[in-house]
Parts: C-alpha cells; structure tokens; sequence
C-alpha cells in the first residue's frame, strides 16, 4: 500500500466532516472575537477604512449576507460534499408520516410547551427579582430589539430567519456528532459542543458573568437543549424548528404583555 492508499484509508468521511466542524466553529470565534480588537480607535488608512466600513449603510446588509452565508452555506456544502446527509441533519427520515412518528409528534409538542411553561415561570420569578436592579439602571432591557421587531408589521420575518439559522447551524454540529458517537450520545455530545461553541463569543461570557447577567443566554442554551431531546425522540428537524418558533414567540409574547414589568421598574415604587 503506497502512502497515498493509506493517508485516503485514514482520512475517511467521519474526519472531513470532523474537520468541517472545527473550521465551522473557528469562524464563528473568529468573527465573534475580531470587532473586540478592530473597535477601539484605529489609526492609519486601515483605521479610517474600518471607521467607513463601520458608517456605511450597507455594513446592515453585507454582516446578513455574511451570517446567511455561515449559517446555512455551510451546513449545505457539506450536504453537497456528501460529508453529513439529510438523514442525519433531520432533514427526512424513512419513517416519517407513519402511526408511530405521530406518537413522536405528540411527545415533542408536550416537551415544547412544558419548556415554554417552565421559562415563563422562570422570567417571571426573574424579573421580579431584578425590579430593583433595573431601577437602578445596571440591567438592561431584555429582548428589547426582537420585542420592537415583533410588534412591527412583518418584524416576525427576522425572527423566523434567525431561528432557521440556528437550528441548520445546530443540526450541522448534530449530525456529526451523531456520526461519530451514535444517535444516543451524539444528540447531546451535540448540545455540548454548541455550549462550547457559544462560550467563545464575548457578549455570551459577558451574558453569564455576574455583573452583566441576564436571561437571554441562558434562554437559549436552556433551548438548545430541549431542541436537542424532542430531536432525540423524533429525528425530525422540521419539528424542532416549529418547536423553537413556539418557545421564542410565545416568550416575546409574554415579555410584551409584562411590559410595565419590563420596561417601567424605574417608573414604579
């Protein structure tokens, strides 16, 4: 065997998609990282040239097309690469539409809206005990751009699409992980390595410290692990999705109709 039979030998299908992975998750570090170094007052052409890049108006529109791009431009070239398949993304599966995967259907519906239920319970127990520390003006207003997005016509549309990149993003990181470990451990080996990969963003660890601690981040690591379990019992990423628009919708719901409770601590005895 010539050492090119056995670097192709070594170098199978689970070690692409592995190193597809990791060069996804350095991406995301990097692009997460990098406006922390460039920000603080740059000189020179290259600072007057980030200074435009920052103040032009299409800035908005090229960071979209650039998330659009990450988010779902890489979980499908490596569908077209034959490194994942829609199987293991959740994307079909053989057994759909039969009696049994409707038993499966009903299970993850009652795990989204129990989920749902305990966050609510859990933000409100939240906000009330944060009413003092935002009188004071050290917590900010929680969800406070998808709210303003919610009550907008057509604001639903942004939320729906950040919820499609997440759960693409996050089959992606599933599938490999179920590739590797089996359906069992992969499921939650994938939860892991999408904690993993949020703790490398520096508003994330700035969420979780304790002089900036709010509920979104925990929200939404609380969410990706009942994505992943109703994923566990159904292998079904169209129900995930649906399951993940129920929990953010229904929240944003219940945070818009406490507003006086979010938003007017300070205005309140």
């Amino acid at each position: 065997m010539s050492n090119l039979d056995l670097l192709r030998s070594i170098f199978d299908f689970r070690v692409e998609l592995l190193l597809w992975v990791l060069c996804s998750i350095f991406l995301y570090g990097l692009a997460t990282n990098l406006p922390r170094y460039i920000r603080p007052k740059p000189r020179g052409r290259a600072g007057a040239f980030l200074t435009a890049v920052a103040r032009s108006s299409y800035t908005p529109l090229v960071v979209e097309a650039c998330r659009c791009l990450y988010f779902l431009g890489v979980p499908y070239l490596a569908l077209t690469r034959g490194v994942t398949s829609p199987l293991l993304m959740g994307l079909w599966g053989p057994d759909w539409f039969r009696p049994s995967w409707f038993e499966q259907l009903a299970l993850g519906t009652v795990l989204a809206v129990g989920a749902l239920l305990l966050l609510l319970w859990g933000w409100r127990h939240w906000l009330l005990a944060s009413a003092p520390f935002r009188r004071q003006g050290k917590l900010g207003r929680d969800y406070y751009f998808q709210r303003q997005l919610l009550a907008a016509p057509w604001g639903w549309g942004p939320i729906l699409l950040e919820v499609l990149y997440l759960e693409m993003h996050w089959a992606f990181y599933r599938s490999a992980t179920i590739r590797l470990s089996g359906a069992y451990h992969g499921v939650f080996a994938g939860f892991v390595l999408v904690a993993a990969e949020l703790l490398l963003n520096p508003v994330v660890r700035e969420d979780l410290s304790i002089s900036h601690r709010n509920g979104e981040t925990l929200t939404l690591l609380a969410t990706a692990l009942v994505v992943s379990i109703i994923y566990g019992f159904t292998s079904n990423l169209w129900l995930c999705l649906l399951a993940h628009l129920g929990i953010q919708f229904g929240l944003l719901a219940f945070l818009a109709l406490s507003q006086p409770l979010v938003d007017q601590e300070g205005q309140q005895d």
